[in-house]
């Protein structure tokens, strides 16, 4: 039973943290599309940019993440700092183009996503305000995967509490003008995520330098950088980075080929976005928390207790998975008449959402594997292998053909991209199978 209290220390306050994302970004949806549907779909393809950046980071944060867990396991707190200097050092490196081509190129980047001149104009004005915040939740990211690898999880949830609260009360008085100030819209929406984004930040370096919590780094970590770590560092960590631009790349132009279907189909896919997070909430959690301590097994070089405990760990997830994906349909249909759309887009949400919900489980053990098993014992250009020519040989090329060519409905489209994930699950079965994957990747360095 200890296994699964650890797992739980960790998986519950990210899950509560990822529920709380959720639940603001689905009452950002709902008051967002009081402006109708040009505005969900302006703020929503703006959100796919920075999902794009979102996801990019956290494959470098991630990778990252295989030293924070493997140190804290080996009881090296030097070992740990340098990681989180490199990780934050390489973290605002990666946010230097997307926050160029959000602020000075906003215009190419929204035409790249609609060709609607209405959602760009809009999207246009809520990305240049976005791009404040990107090197902020970079910051915040790579400290947030810190203090979950040494088991201090409560700690980003905590701050999340605070950020997620200032930004739903900000939207509510910026969107539409409330207690005195100027009705903004889209603008006021993108200030509300830019200063609840400062204020997080601020609570959770805050918190680590008061409780003198270990991780935190200084000039000394950053100029203790040698060679030797920074090689290692990187050769395990570049994978990552490649898996989750290759992964987030392939998305975006999921959200192209969508785009180019119909605004009702991005109004649909938008708003499935939002509410399949519930769905992913405490699933995911459990992929990271299992990250983090086969992680913490495998740099204290108990090997054969880290696959024992992952083979727990798989029965329970998709146990969670299955009732997650239920639970989420359900409130689907309960909740689709909340927005402000038309029947047609209604009726798309319900039905893709049944189609994306049934493939839960199998989705949850492909992300299991890649972004828990495979990635804490370092096993990163296989995962890349995999994740890249799964999804750009068969995923994306038949959304393509199903979206553009064939001119099918939304549903199947969907139905046509999840053949990716049911390839890719018979792949990662037998490379679990394998153990390969297990092993240290911190010694010596």
């Amino acid at each position: 039973m200890g296994i699964y209290r650890d797992l739980f220390k960790i998986a519950i306050p990210v899950a509560l943290q990822q529920f709380l994302f959720s639940s603001v970004s689905f009452l950002d949806t709902l008051m967002i599309g009081r402006l109708g549907e040009d505005a969900i779909a302006a703020i929503g393809l703006a959100n796919q940019f920075f999902f794009f950046y979102n996801i990019v980071l956290f494959g470098l944060v991630s990778g990252g993440a295989i030293f924070f867990s493997q140190f804290w396991g080996k009881g090296d707190f030097e070992g740990l700092s340098k990681s989180t200097a490199l990780t934050t050092l390489s973290s605002l490196f990666v946010s230097i183009p997307f926050f160029v081509l959000s602020l000075f190129f906003p215009g190419y980047v929204m035409r790249f996503f609609s060709p609607d001149p209405i959602v760009i104009e809009l999207g246009v004005k809520y990305i240049k305000i976005l791009s404040i915040s990107f090197p902020i939740f970079a910051i915040s990211m790579v400290f947030s995967f810190m203090l979950r690898s040494i088991h201090k999880a409560h700690i980003p949830m905590y701050t999340t509490i605070i950020e997620l609260t200032t930004n739903v009360f900000l939207n509510y008085v910026l969107i539409f003008g409330n207690f005195g100030f100027p009705k903004l819209g889209v603008i006021g929406a993108a200030i509300a995520t830019v200063f609840s984004r400062i204020i997080g930040l601020f609570v959770l370096i805050v918190t680590v330098k008061l409780q003198k919590l270990p991780g935190m780094f200084s000039l000394h970590h950053i100029g203790a950088l040698n060679k030797n770590f920074i090689n290692r560092f990187f050769h395990y960590t570049l994978p990552t980075l490649a898996n989750e631009f290759a992964w987030s790349l392939g998305f975006t132009m999921y959200s192209v080929i969508y785009a180019h279907m119909s605004t009702k189909v991005i109004a649909a896919r938008n708003i499935i976005g939002t509410i399949e997070g519930f769905a992913w909430a405490f699933s995911f959690s459990l992929a990271n928390a299992a990250s983090v301590i086969i992680g913490n097994y495998l740099g204290a070089k108990r090997f054969g207790e880290a696959y024992k405990i992952s083979r727990k760990i798989i029965k329970l997830t998709e146990i969670v998975a299955t009732i997650s994906a239920a639970a989420t349909y359900i409130l689907t249909v309960f909740s689709v008449d909340l927005f402000n759309i038309s029947q047609d887009v209604k009726s798309l949400v319900i039905v893709a959402m049944a189609i994306s919900m049934g493939f839960v489980p199998i989705k949850i053990f492909n992300g299991l594997n890649i972004v828990g098993f495979l990635r804490a014992g370092g096993d990163t250009r296989f995962s890349f292998a995999v994740e890249a020519t799964t999804l750009w040989v068969l995923g994306v090329p038949l959304a393509a053909i199903g979206g553009l060519i064939l001119k099918l409905s939304f549903p199947l489209v969907l139905l046509l991209t999840m053949v990716d994930e049911i390839t890719k699950f018979f792949i990662l079965l037998s490379r679990y199978k394998s153990r390969k994957w297990v092993r240290n990747v911190v010694e010596n360095i």
